[in-house]
C-alpha cells in the first residue's frame, strides 16, 4: 500500500532511473541523431539534390540544426527540469522535503544528479548534437561519425565531472584533530556536500598514507570489566580513563608517522546553481565553438 515503505523505495527506485537515463541520453542523441542529420545524406549522396538548388550552403545547414537540434535540445531541458522539480516536492506521505542542494543525503553537484538538472541536460544534448553533426561532416560515414562521437561524448562528460567542475570554486579545507576521524559529508546545518578528497596530512598538507596495522594494538589492554569492589560509577570513571589513554596512544602512533591533522576539501551545496551556470555557459561556449569547424566542413561538400 501507498507509504508502507515499499511505495517509497519504488518511488526513489524510479528517480534513480530516470536519472540515469537523463544523463545518458544525450549521449545517444548524439549518435542517434547529430551525426545521422547529415552523414546519412553524404553518404548517399542525398545532400547533392539540397546543395544543388538556389539554397545556400549555410541556409541548408542551418535549417536542419533549427528544425532538428532546437526541439531536442528544448525537450531534454524540459525532461530535467522536471525531474529535478520531483527530487524537490515531497514524493510520498512519509517523505520529507529534499532540497535543492542534497536528495536522500547525496550531493547535487554530484553525478548523476548535477547532470539531470534542466539546464545541464539542455547544454550536454546541445553541445552531443552539435559535435555529432560535426564528425559526420568530416567523416562522411555513419558508423565511423557514431564510433568517434561515442568515445568523445563520453571523454567530454567524464572531463567536466573529474577535471573542470571541482575547479569551479575554491573548495573547503576543514581540518580535524588527530584521532578516529571521519570525511565531512553534511555542512552544520546539514547539508550534503560533494567530498573532494579525505585524508590525513602532514605539517606542510601533504598527503600522507597512515599504516593502520602500526597502531592496531592501541587500546588493547585489559581491565574493561567491572571489578567486583567497584561501584558503578567507579567502573564508568575507569572506563573514561582507559578511553582517553586509548586515545593518546593512538594519537601518539599516528604522529609518529608523521600525521598533524585530518583534511577533508569539499564543495558545499550551496553552490550548485552556480556550478550549474558555469558549466552551462563552458558547455555552450564549446558548441558555438565546434559550429565553427561544422561550417568549414559545409563548404568542402561538393554537389
Amino acid at each position: 500500500m501507498p507509504g508502507d515503505g515499499s511505495a517509497e523505495c519504488w518511488a526513489e527506485s524510479t528517480l534513480t532511473m530516470i536519472t540515469i537515463v537523463t544523463v545518458v541520453l544525450p549521449v545517444l542523441l548524439s549518435v542517434l541523431v547529430g551525426v545521422t542529420v547529415f552523414s546519412r545524406d553524404i553518404e548517399h549522396g542525398t545532400h547533392v539534390l539540397g546543395l544543388s538548388q538556389s539554397v545556400g550552403r549555410a541556409r541548408w545547414y542551418w535549417t536542419r540544426v533549427l528544425v532538428v537540434f532546437v526541439p531536442v535540445v528544448l525537450a531534454m531541458a524540459v525532461l530535467g527540469s522536471a525531474l529535478q522539480w520531483t527530487r524537490t516536492a515531497a514524493v510520498g506521505p512519509n517523505f520529507a522535503f529534499v532540497s535543492s542542494s542534497s536528495y536522500f543525503g547525496h550531493s547535487s553537484l554530484t553525478f548523476p544528479l548535477f547532470q539531470s538538472t534542466g539546464l545541464i541536460a539542455g547544454a550536454y544534448t546541445a553541445l552531443a548534437l552539435v559535435l555529432g553533426s560535426l564528425v559526420g561532416l568530416l567523416l562522411r560515414n555513419t558508423l565511423g561519425a557514431m564510433t568517434v562521437t561515442l568515445i568523445a561524448m563520453a571523454a567530454l562528460l567524464v572531463g567536466f565531472q573529474v577535471e573542470a567542475r571541482p575547479q569551479y570554486a575554491t573548495p573547503v579545507v576543514e581540518s580535524q584533530p588527530l584521532g578516529y576521524n571521519r570525511a565531512v559529508t553534511y555542512t552544520p546545518d546539514t547539508e550534503a556536500v560533494w567530498t573532494l578528497s579525505s585524508g590525513y596530512v602532514d605539517a606542510e598538507g601533504r598527503g600522507v598514507d597512515m599504516d593502520y596495522a602500526a597502531c592496531s594494538t592501541t587500546g588493547s589492554e585489559s581491565g574493561w570489566e567491572q571489578r567486583p569492589d567497584e561501584t558503578f560509577a567507579e567502573y564508568e570513571s575507569r572506563q573514561d580513563a582507559i578511553y582517553a589513554a586509548q586515545d593518546r596512544e593512538f594519537t601518539a602512533c599516528q604522529r609518529a608517522q608523521g600525521i598533524d591533522r585530518f583534511e577533508t576539501r569539499y564543495h558545499p551545496g550551496s553552490l550548485f546553481r552556480r556550478f550549474q551556470l558555469t558549466e552551462a555557459a563552458l558547455t555552450l561556449a564549446l558548441s558555438a565553438l565546434l559550429l565553427i569547424p561544422s561550417m568549414w566542413a559545409v563548404r568542402r561538400l561538393r554537389p
